[in-house]
């Protein structure tokens, strides 16, 4: 497999995802257009019968600030999202999913298991699509923002053949402030949600990562560049 040309990451990566990338041979150069501000995290919480959760940005928080709710929360834990998924577990939760990993999946899967309240955790830049669909379902849904997307735009130098990763819809909001969105240059989204945005800016060929993840991602890039 051989690099075409440069693969440009917006989001900061830890150094596991540095070490997938360098071991798939791929050089890769990162320039964050987002990064997160955690909330004071509120100290009571309000009675519902379901906590909802469609970042593992928000679980972090939570689970950092108030330990001591895992042990007193008896509800159902609900999660969009194989990441969100994976952190809850780690921290000793069980959640339920919907049918994919949208959002609106979720919200379907809520009204389909009967839920009669719920609190969402979530950030100041959520979509519309879970709070909307509740709400048409008669579902009392209350929200608590625990952390801030800060959208940093930068010039991207992208040309002819290189690749663009984009992992979240709030990364193509702030490129979008600073760049065009070239019809030469490959377009790599982390899900649906995202890959949406890029539609919405004009982007015809979209290459969506199979699941949720940078590692798929790689995989993705990898696929198309035999």
């Amino acid at each position: 497999m051989g690099q075409k040309g440069q693969i440009w990451i917006t989001k900061s990566l830890n150094e596991r995802q540095r070490a997938s990338a360098q071991n798939c041979g791929l050089e890769i150069q990162v320039i964050a257009l987002t990064t997160i501000q955690h909330r004071d995290f509120p100290k009571e919480l309000p009675e519902v019968e379901a906590w909802i959760f469609t970042s593992q940005n928000a679980v972090k928080n939570i689970l950092r600030q108030v330990q001591g709710d895992k042990g007193t929360f008896s509800g159902i834990v609900y999660a969009s999202g194989k990441q969100t998924i994976k952190a809850l577990k780690e921290k000793g939760f069980d959640p339920k999913s919907g049918d994919s990993e949208t959002a609106l999946s979720l919200a379907k899967k809520m009204v389909d298991d009967g839920v009669k309240s719920a609190l969402f955790f979530c950030g100041n830049m959520r979509r519309n699509e879970l709070p909307e669909y509740l709400a048409k379902n008669n579902v009392p849904l209350k929200e608590e923002v625990v952390y801030h997307t800060l959208l940093q735009p930068k010039t991207i130098s992208a040309q002819k053949g290189d690749a663009l990763f984009f992992m979240s819809p709030s990364a193509v909001e702030s490129f979008a402030m600073m760049n065009p969105f070239l019809s030469e240059v490959d377009y790599y989204s982390i899900g649906d949600t995202t890959a949406h945005a890029l539609r919405k800016k004009g982007v015809k060929k979209i290459n969506t990562a199979a699941e949720a993840s940078f590692e798929a991602m790689l995989k993705q890039y990898t696929t198309e560049n035999k």
